[in-house]
């Protein structure tokens, strides 16, 4: 099997690499590996066209690809990739939802705190400067991974 490895020319191995990083992007979806597969078609192509496969020439091409089409293109793929219902379905999980109150909302630190929701810990602010260890509130929005609540439950 090693003997099939040194005889199959530099170029077939990074287009092969290339298509597979390609399809596996298809489980992944973060547009990442989608990027590297095009450097390394389009340095399988390279060689394929003649470009030197000596002194890490390769490497170096399919590194600045990867670099620069990660950093140029990503944010501009995604934007056209992740529609509004992708968007929107994310605050859906959160908004409405209860959590338990675990820390802060007292006088040292009025408004904000840490709160439990699905076993994880979350920062959190509310309008109420003080609300009780163990009470229960609502999520009114998030923004990153920080929760705004509404006010205490009983």
């Amino acid at each position: 099997m090693v003997e099939y490895f040194t005889q199959v020319d530099s170029q077939y191995f990074w287009i092969g690499i290339g298509f597979a990083l390609v399809l596996a992007e298809v489980l992944m979806g973060n547009f990442i590996l989608f990027f590297l597969g095009i450097a390394s078609i389009i340095t399988g192509v390279a060689l394929w066209i003649g470009m030197p496969a000596d002194n890490g020439l390769p490497f170096l091409l399919f590194a600045s690809l990867a670099v620069a089409l990660l950093v140029g293109l990503r944010s501009r793929m995604r934007s056209l990739a992740v529609g509004d219902v992708a968007a929107s379905s994310v605050d859906e999980d959160f908004v409405g939802r209860d959590v338990q109150i675990q820390s802060g909302f007292d006088s040292a630190s009025p408004g904000r705190g840490r709160v439990s929701y699905r076993g994880a810990s979350w920062d959190a602010r509310s309008e109420q400067e003080h609300l009780a260890t163990g009470s229960f509130a609502t999520i009114l929005a998030r923004e990153s991974n920080l929760l705004f609540i509404g006010s205490a439950k009983e």
